[in-house]
C-alpha cells in the first residue's frame, strides 16, 4: 500500500499542560529513534466519549511506562489535556481537550505501569463557577444566556446558539444567584434544546437544526467498516479514525449507501422506524478509541434520521416524551 494512501500511517498528538499553564508532557508519532514513525514512542490509548449531546463529554488517556518523576508530576499537577490523531496524509485533527478530573496508576501484565489522564470537557467553566447578577424586563432567552456566561465569575466562552431560540420578550426581571449551569439549564429546558460542551466552549443546539453545507459521504473508500446498524432513531456505522467525524452546531450531516446497512429485527406490536430515504443522517454521537501500538484506530458514530423516531433525550417536544421523562426534565437542575 503507497504511504501516499489516506487511510495508511497513523498519525496522532497527545499534550498534558500542568496547572501553571507549562506543558510537562507533549508525545506524538514523530517522537521515534528508529526512523520509522511511532517506534520508539511512548505507547498511548485513548477512548474518547461525546454521546448524543450530553452537558460534558469524557475523554480517558492512558499513558504507559512514563518516568517516576514525570508520572508523579502529571498526578499532583495536570490540568488539560489535548488529543490529536488521524492519518498522516488523511483525515487529521483535534477530537478531545479538557480538564482533568482524575488521575489513577496502574499496573498490566506485571510489567507495564499505566497512568489513566480521566477528563471532563467543560467541567471547571460550569461546575465550579457562580454568576451574581439580576437584569431587567424586555431581554429574550438568546439575551439572558449570553449575559449569564459573560457576568459569570469565570466567563464561559460561546461557541455556537441555535439560530432557532424563541426570541419572546421576558416580561418581567430576573435574578440569577449560584451556579451558572443550573440557569443555562433551566433556559435550555424552556427552549427544548440541548445544552452541551465542545473544547471547554457552551453549545445549546436543537437536534432539528438544519445544518449548513453537504453531507459527509461515508462509505468503504474512505473508512468505513463492518456493516452499519439500523436503531430506533436512525442507525449506528464504524470507521478507521476519522477527526472530521464530530458533534457540531447545527448538527453535521452524513450520507450513507441504504443498501448497506443492516436492518434492525421487529417486534410484535412494534412498528418500526423508516431509515432515511436519502441516506442522509444527523452526528449525534461519536466515540474516538485508539492504541498507537495496537490494532485499535477507530471512530463510531451515532446518527439520527429525519424519517426516525427521536431518543428521548433529544426529543424537541417534551410533550412527546414519557411523563416522568417530562417530571424529571421539568424539575429545577441540581
Amino acid at each position: 500500500m503507497p504511504n501516499g494512501n489516506p487511510l495508511y500511517g497513523r498519525k496522532w498528538k497527545i499534550q498534558v499542560v500542568l496547572k501553571d499553564g507549562t506543558t510537562a508532557l507533549d508525545v506524538s508519532d514523530s517522537d521515534f529513534e528508529t526512523g520509522q514513525p511511532g517506534i520508539g514512542a511512548l505507547r498511548v490509548t485513548f477512548d474518547i466519549q461525546r454521546p448524543q449531546y450530553q452537558s460534558w463529554y469524557y475523554g480517558d488517556i492512558s499513558i504507559y511506562n512514563l518516568t517516576s518523576e514525570t508520572e508523579e508530576r502529571l498526578i499532583e499537577e495536570s490540568a488539560s489535556v489535548i488529543v490529536e490523531a488521524g492519518y498522516v496524509n488523511g483525515n487529521y485533527g483535534q477530537i478531545f481537550g479538557g480538564k482533568v478530573f482524575q488521575a489513577l496508576r496502574d499496573r498490566e501484565n506485571v510489567v507495564d505501569y499505566v497512568l489513566t489522564l480521566h477528563c471532563i470537557d467543560g467541567m471547571e467553566l460550569f461546575n465550579n463557577n457562580f454568576v451574581k447578577v439580576t437584569y431587567n424586563a424586555g431581554d429574550d432567552q438568546r439575551t439572558h444566556i449570553q449575559k449569564v456566561c459573560k457576568d459569570s465569575t469565570t466567563t464561559i466562552p460561546i461557541e455556537g446558539i441555535s439560530e432557532t431560540l424563541d426570541v419572546k420578550k421576558m416580561p418581567r426581571g430576573k435574578t440569577y444567584f449560584g451556579e451558572p449551569k443550573r440557569y443555562l439549564r433551566q433556559m435550555t429546558l424552556d427552549q427544548k434544546a440541548q445544552m452541551w460542551s465542545n473544547n471547554d466552549k457552551l453549545n445549546i443546539s436543537k437536534i432539528t437544526d438544519q445544518p449548513k453545507g453537504e453531507a459527509l459521504v461515508i462509505s468503504p473508500e474512505n473508512g468505513l467498516i463492518d456493516t452499519p446498524q439500523q436503531i430506533d432513531y436512525g442507525c449506528t456505522f464504524k470507521t478507521l479514525l476519522n477527526a472530521n467525524l464530530k458533534l457540531t452546531n447545527p448538527p453535521m450531516m452524513v450520507k450513507l449507501d441504504q443498501t448497506m446497512i443492516r436492518q434492525m429485527k421487529a417486534q410484535i406490536g412494534e412498528i418500526l422506524s423508516p431509515l432515511d430515504k436519502d441516506g442522509i443522517y444527523r452526528v449525534i454521537g461519536v466515540n474516538h478509541r485508539g492504541d498507537t501500538r495496537g490494532q485499535e484506530w477507530y471512530t463510531e458514530v451515532t446518527g439520527c434520521s429525519s424519517m426516525g423516531k427521536m431518543p428521548l433525550q433529544l426529543a424537541t417536544n417534551l410533550d412527546e416524551m414519557l411523563p416522568c421523562m417530562m417530571t424529571n426534565e421539568n424539575q429545577t437542575p441540581n
